[in-house]
Parts: C-alpha cells; sequence; structure tokens
C-alpha cells in the first residue's frame, strides 16, 4: 500500500494535469443584494456540487477512474484538478459538464423561499509544470475579457508566445532580413468555381527557416512594438505581387489597426502610390472591441476612395449585431468557421440562412470559412452563399507554390 501511495503521488506531481478554474460570474453583486451569509452559503453548495455530483459525473464521462482534486482557492474561484492527459474532445466535455451542472442549478439562499441561479466563466489549461495554474488563469482572464464562458489555453503557445525569450530576436531578424511572407489562401466564387482572389495570412521564420504561426508571435510583436513593421513588410510584398501577378488579395486589419494612425496612414499612402487599391479587399475583424463606428467608417471610405473593398471577418462571433452592420458599409461579410464547421445541423444551418438572407436584403457578399470538405461545400453552395474558403479549396501557401513562379526568392 504504501509503495503504491508513492507512486500514485509521483504521477500527480509529474505527469500531464489538466486544471479548470470555475469562476463565479459577479459574485460582488450578489454580495451586495443578498448579503455576505447567502455569499458564503452558494459557495458552500457549490463546493457540494463540484465534490460530489460533478466529480462522479467526470468520472463516469471518461470512463476511468482518475484522481480529482476539488478546492475553493479564492472567495469565487474553484480549482478543479484532473490527475490525467485529457485530449480535446474530453476537455470540451468536462467544461460542458462542469458549466451545464451549475447553471442548470437552483441556489437556496437562507431565506428557504428564494431560489437563484448563477453563471461561471471556465478556464482550462493542461501541463505537467508547476506553472499550469498561470496558464488556467490567463484562459480564465481572456475568456473573461471577450464575454465569453469558456476559454482554453495552450501552455506550450504559452511558453512560446511569453517566455521564449528568442521570440523577440526572431522578430528582429525578420524585420532586418525582410523575411516577412504572406501566405496567401484560395477563395473560390460559389457560380464558377474560380479562384477570385486570395487571403494574405502573415508568416515570420526563425534562423533555421522554420516557419512561425501568427498565434505564437502576433501578441509578443504588439507587445514589444514591432507589430507596425512587420505588417509594413508584409504590406510591401502584397503590392508587389499584385502589381506582378495581379491577383486580388484580401488583408486582415484589427480594430486597433484601424485606430493606429500610423499603419492607417501607411497603408492608405501605399495603396494612393502605387495604385493598387481596386485589388485590395480590408477585411475587419469582428470584435465587440469595436465601440467607435465613426472611426471604422471614416476609414472605409478612404479606401473605398482608391478602389478597395471593405470585408468584416469572422461574422457570427463578435459584434454579430444586424444594426451594428447597418453602420458599416462594407461590400462583404465572411461567415465564421465555427458555424460553417456545424452547418449540417439544423440550429447552425438556419442561423447561416438568416445571415444569408439579411446579407442579400443589402446586397452585402457573403464568404464562407472553414469549407473543409465537399460536403461542407455542397451546403454552403446550397443555400446560396457566393464565396468559399477553406481547406477544401486550397490550403494557405507561398506564392511561388500558388502560381508556379520559379526562382523567386522571400528576400
Amino acid at each position: 500500500m504504501i509503495i503504491r501511495n508513492i507512486i500514485n503521488s509521483f504521477f500527480r506531481t509529474s505527469k500531464i494535469k489538466t486544471l479548470f478554474l470555475v469562476d463565479i460570474l459577479y459574485m460582488k453583486d450578489l454580495n451586495a443584494i443578498y448579503n455576505f451569509d447567502n455569499g458564503d452559503f452558494i459557495i458552500k453548495q457549490l463546493n457540494s456540487i463540484l465534490n460530489n455530483k460533478t466529480k462522479n459525473l467526470i468520472k463516469k464521462t471518461l470512463n476511468r477512474d482518475i484522481y480529482i482534486k476539488i478546492k475553493n482557492t479564492h472567495a469565487d474561484v474553484f480549482e478543479i484538478m484532473l490527475f490525467d492527459d485529457l485530449s480535446v474532445d474530453e476537455i470540451i466535455s468536462i467544461k460542458n459538464l462542469i458549466y451545464e451542472n451549475i447553471v442548470s442549478k437552483n441556489f437556496k439562499l437562507l431565506d428557504k423561499n428564494l431560489l437563484i441561479n448563477i453563471d461561471v466563466t471556465i478556464g482550462c489549461s493542461k501541463s505537467s509544470e508547476k506553472q499550469i495554474k498561470s496558464y488556467a488563469e490567463k484562459a480564465l482572464h481572456e475568456a473573461k475579457l471577450n464575454y465569453l464562458h469558456y476559454m482554453y489555453f495552450d501552455s506550450f503557445l504559452y511558453k512560446n508566445e511569453f517566455i521564449n525569450k528568442d521570440l523577440l530576436e526572431i522578430l528582429n531578424h525578420n524585420i532586418n532580413n525582410n523575411l516577412v511572407e504572406p501566405y496567401f489562401q484560395a477563395i473560390m466564387d460559389n457560380q464558377s468555381n474560380q479562384i477570385v482572389k486570395y487571403e494574405a495570412l502573415m508568416r515570420i521564420f526563425d534562423k533555421d527557416g522554420n516557419m512561425l504561426m501568427p498565434n505564437v508571435f502576433i501578441h509578443k510583436a504588439k507587445k514589444s512594438r514591432l507589430y507596425q513593421k512587420l505588417m509594413e513588410i508584409l504590406f510591401d510584398k502584397i503590392i508587389i505581387y499584385i502589381q506582378k501577378y495581379k491577383i486580388h488579395i484580401s488583408i486582415n486589419l484589427d480594430y486597433t489597426d484601424i485606430l493606429n494612425p500610423q499603419i492607417k496612414k501607411t497603408i492608405i499612402s501605399k495603396i494612393k502610390v502605387n495604385n493598387v487599391g481596386s485589388h485590395i479587399t480590408f477585411e475587419v475583424l469582428e470584435s465587440e472591441k469595436v465601440s467607435n463606428f465613426e472611426l471604422v467608417n471614416d476609414f472605409i471610405k478612404e479606401v473605398r476612395t482608391y478602389g478597395a473593398k471593405i470585408a468584416i471577418d469572422d461574422f457570427g462571433t463578435g459584434f454579430s449585431n444586424y444594426e451594428n452592420i447597418l453602420n458599416l458599409d462594407i461590400d462583404y461579410i465572411k461567415i465564421d468557421g465555427s458555424l460553417i464547421k456545424k452547418i449540417d445541423e439544423a440550429i447552425y444551418l438556419n442561423l447561416i440562412k438568416s445571415i444569408v438572407l439579411f446579407s442579400k436584403q443589402q446586397n452585402i457578399k457573403i464568404v464562407a470559412e472553414f469549407v473543409s470538405d465537399l460536403k461542407t461545400l455542397r451546403y454552403v453552395k446550397n443555400i446560396g452563399i457566393d464565396f468559399s474558403q477553406g481547406y477544401h479549396i486550397g490550403k494557405p501557401t507561398y506564392i511561388e507554390e500558388l502560381l508556379g513562379v520559379i526562382n523567386e526568392k522571400r528576400t
């Protein structure tokens, strides 16, 4: 028994673990409205739910006996530590289980005649390191910041993004050597089945030529004030390719890019001087952070004078408010891939159909993202979506492979 306990103890401390942080929303308001005694009573009830019903359901769902440790670490935050390396599907399943068990529960108050419901935000990460709680806290913070009920944070990406001391050097290496490169993903016209434009995606490379994905370096680039330089190099190369190959290219812009006067000035100056506006579509990333529609429309009006088009990216996840869309003079709506991936489910199909109907009434063209197979493409075509983008249409690739060009050099 002693040896077994030692083995179990070693497993718990050295192997990959999965941590869920559960934060009760608006706990201060509950305390203010119902007093602290009732607040404490709610926490006691939640503690009992998690340590009994929820814990048993987790083990039943995973169909294996794993060690689970649950504790109330702060007044309104619970840790649920699973000493197991859960798969992505298992994490989603357990997250749903935890969330539904809490929000569907009627919580008693000390006044027995009154029942209330609570809501929670969940952050999750998995790691074998002691910093696992920091990773989960990062996920929880991002979820609350973006008004989501759940977010997962990959500890590997966290280390690359925030801890990797070489990343700043890699960013400067790409800037100094002009290595920033657009990778292009095809966008197909669903009527003609012809490729009509390409979305440009920023890529950078380490000193060995290995490519880094944006989710690794974008945040670091913005924090270190190097993002503007990366954008300038990217935009310069896009202009060169437009002039040389006469292709139409879509470029992603975050709301903060539009607010940045230097980025805005550089973009407008370059499309004016090089006369490439008619070959460019700016994809404004949909976000709840967009609060000043006048500033966005000022940018739209200015680039339109040079022939540029405007698209709203990731529609269905951020300010998916039709009234807000009416405040913007746009040409395209790109339906978020998270919806398109579920287009074969009736509820999502009906939601997408409503977006299509609204867009057609406003004379706005629609692009479906994440069209990854023929089945999805058929759905997309059948409900009248104008354009398709995704791995079934084409994966992101460099210009030489895309157009069959030889002897091109990134530098």
